[in-house]
């Protein structure tokens, strides 16, 4: 099956569809329902990563996650194991696949040097916004609304690098040797994602133990959302980040949120709609 016909919603909404309450997640549960003959749902191991996070003492819980994941794609994962130079897209049961713990090894390698980064601190919120804010006298809030170029800028004025493709570039030179796990698209999207959030833009909170990893399968869901049909997520940062580089990689996805909706659910609406026709 061919990535493009495929629907990538994030754990986050994932878990909302559980028991959907406000009007955007009742819209999409009912869409999802009625259209179930034409949208094919898909999971990761950004959503095993995900639910590795639950507590050991909940695992009863993540057992019914698992399960219930299983259930809302029908076993199909969408995953970038180490060693290919591509994504595959297969059928394996959510609970096995998490039990197995395969995920770990087919995203080990991927952007290792934000993990070097996450090495120097356990504090990486903090540093982040410091560097932002006391180095460079810029509030994280104005890059928010910066373009490529703009962003090109301030990164050379910060003088990391001499533009976002050459900052991503420098970070995956970190890895080395890549003879063996090849660099691929997914590789670059998740890179250029983290860097997004390393500089301030739309910057994740960082309040908890974990969230860095968080921040890691955020920027793998988008990565994978960006070469399915569509991605539908209800995480503001991870939107507009997501936003940012659709249009920097000339993703063919659609787009969605179903948080901070200024004109009610009727673009939402139209949106999905447009997802089958």
């Amino acid at each position: 099956m061919k990535t493009e016909d495929l629907t990538y919603i994030d754990w986050n909404l994932f878990s909302i569809l559980k028991e959907p309450k406000l009007n955007p997640h009742i819209v999409l549960d009912d869409f999802l329902k009625r259209q179930s003959d034409k949208i094919t749902l898909v999971y990761s191991d950004a959503h095993l990563g995900d639910l590795a996070r639950t507590s050991d003492e909940l695992s009863s819980t993540r057992i019914n996650d698992l399960n219930y994941l299983s259930a809302k794609t029908k076993d199909l994962v969408i995953v970038k194991y180490f060693g290919r130079d591509y994504v595959d897209v297969e059928n394996r049961n959510a609970l096995e696949f998490y039990e197995q713990n395969v995920y770990d090894n087919s995203t080990a390698p991927l952007v290792q040097w934000q993990t070097i980064v996450k090495q120097m601190t356990d504090n990486y919120g903090h540093l982040r916004d410091d560097i932002i804010k006391t180095h460079f006298k810029l509030d994280p809030k104005s890059i928010c609304n910066f373009s490529v170029s703009q962003l090109d800028e301030l990164i050379k004025m910060i003088g990391i690098s001499g533009s976002l493709k050459e900052f991503v570039e420098f970070g995956l030179s970190l890895r080395g040797d890549t003879s063996t796990n090849p660099l691929t698209y997914i590789d670059y999207y998740t890179t250029a994602y983290m860097n997004l959030d390393l500089i301030g833009f739309f910057p994740d909170s960082m309040n908890e133990k974990g969230d860095f990893s968080n921040l890691l399968n955020d920027s793998k869901h988008s990565a994978y959302g960006s070469i399915c049909k569509a991605f539908i997520t209800n995480d503001n940062k991870c939107y507009h980040k997501s936003k940012f580089l659709f249009e920097y990689f000339k993703s063919n996805s659609k787009l969605i949120k179903t948080c901070k909706l200024k004109n009610g659910t009727s673009e939402l609406e139209n949106e999905l709609n447009n997802l089958t026709e």
